[in-house]
C-alpha cells in the first residue's frame, strides 16, 4: 500500500505542477526561456530572420452574407493569429513567407487559404453540415459515409477528453443508439455490460471490441484511458461486422486511438479534479422506538423479539437522545441492549472522496514519420470512511509510422497500462448488502470501548481487517507494414500483435473481536483462524492479419473497393492460487508465515481461431451501392470436423436523392441526401466454453475422513453430444439516412430483425434410468427484432453580435426477444418455451387487503400464503383475484395449459433507451448537457431483497422508510399489509410477483453537464500556447424514477434482479483545464 502511494507521488507531483507551468507562459520573455528548454525556439533568430508584412480581410457567414465575429484566424503552422472584430473584420501581420492561413470557428468548416502576393484576403465559411463525405472507421478500414450499405454508428473521441469517467464504456453509454451500456456497481474499476441490439444468446454473447484492431475484453478496457480515444464506431448488423467473423456475431465495437495531426511538434494536456459524493441510497428509518416496535411486530407472534422492558425505554430515548445507547439488558444483565439509531451507510461512507486524472501527449508528423507519445494517470478514492479503497491507473502508448519509400510503410503501435487497486478485503464482496441490513439499534462500540458484533462486522472488517492489493498490467505491441504496389489503388497490408495480460493478487483476512455483554468473554468475526492467499492470473494473445486492399474508379461512374485478407488468433490462459491460514503475525501477512493447511489450484485455458475474409463494394454513379462481404472460419472450441464454418452476408443502397425525379421534392423538401440501405447476412457464435466438447473428469477430496484422511475421488463424465457446431446468427436489417436544410438536420432509421439459431441447449429429455443428465445439443432458436432511430440538428447564428452554434441530438432505440424453437414438451413454466417473450413476469393480481373477517372467508390463499413460521393469512393481507374462478389463489401445474391464477404481468426488458444530447457555442463559452434514460421497464422486488421489503423480509434488517406506510384498521388504504416478517423472504406473498408492488423502473438521468471557456487567441499571442479551456464537468448528476424505494435504477439489471451487494453509484463534480502548445 505504502510503496503504491510512494510510487504515484512523482507522477501526482507534476499534475500539481502544470498550473504553475501554464502562469509562466504567458508572461511574455519567460515564454521563450522556458521554449528554448523543451522545444528549441529562438526568439532573437526568428525576428532577426523574418521580415514582417500586413494582410486584412473580412469573414462572411455563408447564410446571412453578413460580417462574422470571433473567427479565429491563424498563420497556419505557427502561433501567429488574431480575432475578427464585431464586423468579421481582421489585420494581421506576419511573416513575409508566410504562406497559408487557417480561418476556424466552433460549428464552422475550417478553411485554409493562400496568401501568396495578396494583402487583402477575404474569406466566406460554411456551417459544419451532417455530410456523407465524412470517412467512418469500418472492419480492416475506412470508408466514406456515402458508400456505407451496412448499420453503422460512430463517435468522434472529443466525447471524452472534457469528462472524468473511469471507463470507456461509461462514457459511451446512452451516445449510440441500440450500444446498451449497464453498469453494475459504482466501485472503480467495475466492468460496464456491452450489448449491441438487444438479447443474444441463451449462451450468452457480447460485443466484440477491438482497439486498434486488437481485441479486448470488456474488463481489459478499463485499462485503456477514455482520452487516448480518437473515435468509436459500432457495427451493427452481419454486414458490417461478417468480416470479423467467429466473435462479431453480435456486433463490433472498433475503437480508433489518436495519431498525429500537426506538422509541428504540438504538447497537449488535460487536467481535471474531482470530487465524488454518492448517489441514490437506501433510506431507514433510525428512531429508536419506532424502529423497535416496527420489529417487534414483525416477528410476532413467533417469537417476543424486544420485551416490554426494553420497548420502554426505547421510548424514554426517542424522547431524550441524550440517554445512553447502550444499557444492561434488564431481561439477561449478562447481555447489552443497544438502543441506538445508526444510520450505517453514514458510519461507512464519507461524504465525498477525491478523484483526479492526468493526460498529456506530444506529437508530429511530416513526411517520413508521424508519431504520437501520450501519458496518462487516473486516481479514484473510493468512498469507504474506514480502511478506504484506492484505485489507480497508469497508460502509456507510443504510435509511430515511418515512410520508408513511396511504397513501403513501417508501423509500430506499443501500449503499456498498470491498475492498482488496494482495498479492504471485505468489501469485495457482501459489505453494501450487510451495511444496509445492519440494525440501526445497534452501535459500533460497547460503552468499555470494545466492538460490537455489527460495529465489528462492518467498522471493525474494515479497519483492522484484512486487506486485498491487486496489480494488473497489460502489455502490447502491434507492428505493421504497408507495401503500396500500385499508388492509392492497390496495397498489400499486415500486422501481428503480442499482448499479455496479467494480474496478482494478494489477500489476506484476520478476525476482528467484539463482545456482546459486559463481563462476556471476546467472540470473533471475520475469517478465523486468519489466512493468506496470493493468486496470478496471465493471458498471452498473438494476432495476425494479413490483407490486400484495392480501390478504383473506372469511368467517372464506377467505384470499386475490395479486400481479401487472412486472420488468425491465439490466446492462453494460466491461473493459479495458493491460501494458508493460520498466521504467525498479522504484521507480515505472507502464506509463507501461516502454519495451516496449504490450499492451492491451477487453471489452464486456450481457444484459437482462423479465417479468411473478403468484402467488396461497388459503388455506380454514387447512387448505387452493393457489398458483399464473407469469412470462412474455424475455431477450437468445436470438434475437428465441425470447426470451419462460411458466413456470408451482402447489402445494398440507394441514394435517391440523385435520381432525376426527386429534384422538385429535394427543393421543396429542402433534402439534402436521402440514401435506402438493406442488409442480410449470417455469422457465426463461437461464444460457448473452450472444451465442452470433450468428456472431462473431476477431481476432488471427499469430505470423509478415512484413515486419517480424505481420499481423492474421481468423478465419471457426463453425457456429451457427437457433434456440435457454430450457432448461427442470421440478421436482417433495413435502413435510411436522410440530411436536410443544407446539412442541418440529419435523420437515421433502422429497423432489424435478429435470428440466433441452433443454439446450445439441453437435448430431449432422457429416461431416468439412464442415471445421467442429457448433453447439450444445437437445438434453440429466438429471434430479436427491433429499431433504432437518430435526429440531429445544427444550428448557427448571431446573438449580441456574436456568432452562436447551437446542437440537439436525440437518440431512441427498442427491442424484444422471443424463443421460437425448445424442447419444453409439457410447456413447464419454469424452463423457457416456444412464443416465450424473454424477460416476462408471470404473477398474480392484487385486488387489496382483506378489511374484515368474512373476507377471510371467502377464498382460500393457503397456496401462496406462508405458513412455516407459524403465520396464517389474516386482516390486513393481501387479497388476490381469482381469475380462473375455483375459488383458491394457487399457481395450477406452472404450465402454458394450466397455471392457475398467474398471468404475465410485466417484463423486464429495458426498452425505449434513448440519449437527448445539448449542446452550444457562443464567445468562447460552450455547454452541454447530456441525458440518457430507459423509457420503460418493469422489476418486481425478488424475495430477499431488503432495500426494499425491509422487515418484511426479516425482522432484524433495518426498517425501510417506505416501510412505514403499512396496513392497520386505522389506515387501511396502505401500500404495505400489516406488519409481518419473512413474508418476503421465500417465494410465498409478497415475494411471489404481483401488480400492486411491481414497479415502474423507467428513468432519466443527468448523465453529464460541461461548461467550458477558451481562452480567446488574443490573449494568448504573446505566449508560445496555442489553445487554454478551463471547465466544469458533471457526471451522473441526477436523476429521476418512480421506483417505490430509494434505488438507483440502474442497479436493476436487465435480468430483472437489483444487484444488492453493489458499490453504490457516485456524483462527481469536476473542475479541468486542457491546453495546447
Amino acid at each position: 500500500m505504502k510503496n503504491m502511494i510512494t510510487q504515484s507521488k512523482p507522477i501526482r507531483s507534476l499534475v500539481m505542477a502544470i498550473p504553475i507551468l501554464v502562469f509562466s507562459l504567458h508572461n511574455g520573455q519567460d515564454v521563450y526561456a522556458i521554449s528554448r528548454v523543451s522545444i528549441g525556439a529562438d526568439k532573437e533568430s526568428s525576428s532577426q530572420q523574418m521580415e514582417n508584412k500586413t494582410v486584412i480581410g473580412k469573414v462572411i457567414d455563408s447564410e446571412t452574407g453578413e460580417g462574422m465575429p470571433g473567427v479565429t484566424v491563424v498563420v497556419k503552422g505557427t502561433t501567429t493569429g488574431t480575432v475578427t472584430d464585431i464586423d468579421g473584420a481582421y489585420t494581421l501581420t506576419v511573416a513575409d513567407d508566410a504562406s497559408v492561413l487557417v480561418f476556424s470557428f466552433v460549428g464552422y468548416e475550417v478553411q485554409d487559404v493562400l496568401i501568396g502576393n495578396q494583402s487583402r484576403v477575404d474569406v466566406t465559411i460554411v456551417p459544419t453540415s451532417i455530410t456523407m463525405d465524412d470517412f467512418v472507421v469500418v472492419g480492416y478500414g475506412t470508408m466514406k459515409k456515402v458508400n456505407l450499405s451496412g448499420a453503422v454508428d460512430m463517435v468522434e473521441g472529443e466525447t471524452f477528453e472534457n469528462r472524468q469517467v473511469g471507463s470507456v464504456g461509461e462514457g459511451l453509454q446512452g451516445l449510440i443508439p441500440n450500444l446498451n451500456i449497464t453498469r453494475s456497481s459504482g466501485k472503480a474499476g467495475n466492468s460496464p455490460e456491452f450489448n449491441i441490439r438487444g438479447f443474444t444468446s441463451l449462451n450468452g454473447g457480447a460485443p466484440l471490441i477491438l482497439v486498434d484492431n486488437i481485441p479486448v475484453t470488456s474488463a481489459e478496457l478499463n485499462a485503456l484511458s477514455p482520452n487516448d480515444i480518437s473515435s468509436v464506431s459500432v457495427l451493427k448488423d452481419a454486414s458490417a461486422s461478417a468480416i470479423y467473423g467467429a466473435r462479431a456475431a453480435f456486433g463490433v465495437v472498433l475503437i480508433t486511438t489518436k495519431v498525429a495531426q500537426s506538422e509541428k511538434l504540438t504538447v497537449s494536456a488535460n487536467v481535471i479534479y474531482g470530487i465524488k459524493t454518492l448517489g441514490q441510497t437506501p433510506e431507514i428509518v433510525t428512531d429508536p422506538y419506532s424502529v423497535m416496535k416496527y420489529k417487534h411486530e414483525a416477528a410476532a407472534p413467533l417469537y417476543n423479539l424486544y420485551p416490554e422492558e426494553a420497548r420502554a425505554y426505547a421510548q424514554e430515548r426517542s424522547n431524550d437522545p441524550s440517554l445512553p445507547s447502550v444499557i444492561v439488558d434488564p431481561n439477561n444483565p449478562e447481555k447489552y441492549l443497544y438502543v441506538g439509531q445508526t444510520d450505517w451507510l453514514n458510519e461507512v461512507y464519507n461524504k465525498s472522496s477525491p478523484s483526479y486524472s492526468a493526460n498529456f501527449n506530444i506529437s508530429k508528423k511530416d513526411e517520413n514519420i508521424n508519431y504520437l507519445f501520450s501519458a496518462g494517470y487516473y486516481r479514484q478514492d473510493g468512498m469507504l470512511k474506514y480502511g478506504n479503497d484506492i484505485y489507480e491507473r497508469i497508460n502509456l502508448r507510443s504510435k509511430v509510422d515511418f515512410t520508408i519509400t513511396d511504397w513501403l510503410k513501417f508501423g509500430n503501435n506499443t501500449a503499456y497500462s498498470r491498475v492498482d487497486y488496494d482495498q479492504p478485503y471485505y468489501s469485495s464482496w457482501l459489505f453494501f448488502h450487510n451495511a444496509n441490513r445492519t440494525n440501526s439499534l445497534d452501535v459500533p462500540r460497547n460503552p468499555d470501548g470494545s466492538w460490537t458484533s455489527a460495529g465489528a462486522g462492518l467498522l471493525g472488517r474494515l479497519q483492522e481487517g484484512g486487506r486485498s492489493v491487486s496489480q494488473g498490467n497489460d502489455m502490447l505491441s502491434k507492428f505493421d507494414v504497408d507495401l503500396s504496389i500500385v499508388k492509392n489503388i492497390f496495397s498489400i497490408k499486415a500486422d501481428v500483435t503480442f499482448r499479455r495480460v496479467g494480474n496478482d493478487t494478494h489477500s489476506f483476512d484476520v478476525p476482528i473481536p467484539y463482545k456482546t455483554g459486559p463481563d462476556q468473554p471476546e467472540l470473533y468475526t471475520g475469517t478465523n483462524p486468519a489466512f493468506s492467499q496470493n493468486s496470478s492470473e496471465s493471458v498471452n494473445h498473438t494476432i495476425l492479419n494479413a490483407y490486400a486492399d484495392f480501390k478504383k474508379e473506372f469511368g467517372g461512374k464506377h467505384f470499386v473497393q475490395a479486400l481479401v485478407g487472412y486472420n488468425q488468433e491465439s490466446r492462453v490462459l494460466n491461473s493459479f492460487n495458493v491460501s494458508r491460514s493460520d498466521l504467525i503475525t498479522t504484521n507480515l501477512p505472507s502464506v509463507a508465515l501461516a502454519t495451516g493447511t496449504w490450499n492451492g489450484g491451477e487453471g489452464y485455458s486456450d481457444w484459437a481461431v482462423r479465417g479468411a475474409f473478403y468484402r467488396v463494394n461497388y459503388t455506380f454513379s454514387n447512387k448505387y451501392i452493393i457489398e458483399l462481404n464473407g469469412r470462412y472460419d474455424g475455431t477450437s472450441r468445436f470438434p475437428k470436423d465441425d470447426r470451419f464454418g462460411f458466413f456470408p452476408s451482402a447489402s445494398v443502397a440507394w441514394v435517391v436523392s440523385d435520381e432525376g425525379f426527386m429534384e422538385s421534392v429535394s427543393r421543396g423538401l429542402r433534402l439534402d441526401f436521402f440514401k435506402l440501405r438493406a442488409s442480410y447476412g449470417s455469422l457465426g457464435n463461437q461464444a460457448v466454453s473452450d472444451y465442452g466438447y470433450i468428456p472431462s473428469l473431476s477431481a476432488g477430496q471427499i469430505g470423509q475422513v478415512l484413515g486419517g484422511e480424505r481420499p481423492l475421488t474421481v468423478s465419471p463424465p457426463g453425457l456429451v453430444a457427437g457433434s456440435l457446431t457454430w450457432e448461427t446468427v442470421e440478421s436482417l436489417n433495413f435502413g435510411t439516412d436522410l440530411t436536410f436544410f443544407e446539412g442541418k438536420l440529419g435523420v437515421n432509421f433502422d429497423a432489424y430483425s435478429r435470428k440466433t439459431k441452433d443454439m446450445l441447449v439441453k437435448g430431449k429429455t432422457l429416461p431416468a434410468v439412464l442415471g445421467a443428465s442429457e448433453p447439450k445439443i444445437n437445438a434453440g432458436d429466438l429471434v430479436t427484432k427491433g429499431w433504432e432511430g437518430r435526429i440531429s440538428w445544427n444550428h448557427h447564428g448571431s446573438m449580441g453580435g456574436s456568432p452562436i452554434m447551437i446542437g440537439v441530438g436525440f437518440n431512441l432505440s427498442d427491442y424484444q426477444t422471443e424463443i421460437t424453437a425448445y424442447d419444453n414438451p409439457t410447456g413447464n413454466l419454469n424452463d423457457y418455451y416456444d412464443g416465450m417473450k424473454l424477460g416476462q413476469i408471470w404473477g398474480l393480481t392484487t385486488d387489496g387487503f382483506f378489511q374484515s373477517e368474512a373476507e377471510l372467508e371467502t377464498l382460500d390463499q393457503r397456496p401462496v400464503g406462508s405458513d412455516d413460521q407459524g403465520y396464517v393469512f389474516n386482516v390486513g393481507d393481501l387479497k388476490f383475484q381469482d381469475i380462473n374462478g375455483d375459488g383458491k389463489i394457487d399457481k395450477g401445474d406452472w404450465t402454458l395449459e394450466n397455471h392457475g391464477d398467474f398471468k404475465v404481468i410485466g417484463n423486464t426488458t429495458p426498452r425505449y433507451q434513448f440519449g437527448l444530447d445539448l449542446n452550444s457555442a457562443w464567445k468562447g463559452f460552450d455547454v452541454r448537457v447530456f441525458f440518457q434514460g430507459v423509457g420503460k421497464k418493469d422489476w418486481y422486488p425478488e424475495n430477499g431483497n431488503h432495500y426494499f421489503w425491509g422487515v418484511y423480509a426479516q425482522p432484524w434488517t433495518n426498517v425501510q422508510v417506505h416501510n412505514l406506510d403499512s396496513w392497520s384498521p386505522e389506515n387501511p388504504d396502505a401500500y404495505f399489509p400489516r406488519v409481518k416478517a419473512y413474508i418476503a423472504e421465500d417465494k410465498s406473498e409478497l415475494g411471489l410477483p404481483q401488480t400492486r408492488y411491481l414497479q415502474n423502473a423507467a428513468y432519466v438521468r443527468l448523465k453529464n453537464l460541461t461548461v467550458g471557456y477558451s481562452l480567446s487567441p488574443k490573449m494568448l499571442e504573446n505566449s508560445r500556447i496555442q489553445k487554454v479551456r478551463f471547465y466544469f464537468t458533471g457526471e451522473n448528476l441526477w436523476e429521476v424514477s418512480k421506483l417505490k424505494a430509494k434505488l438507483d435504477p440502474e442497479v436493476i439489471g436487465s435480468g430483472g434482479s437489483s444487484n444488492t451487494t453493489a458499490y453504490p453509484f457516485q456524483r462527481t463534480m469536476s473542475i479541468g483545464m486542457n491546453f495546447t502548445f
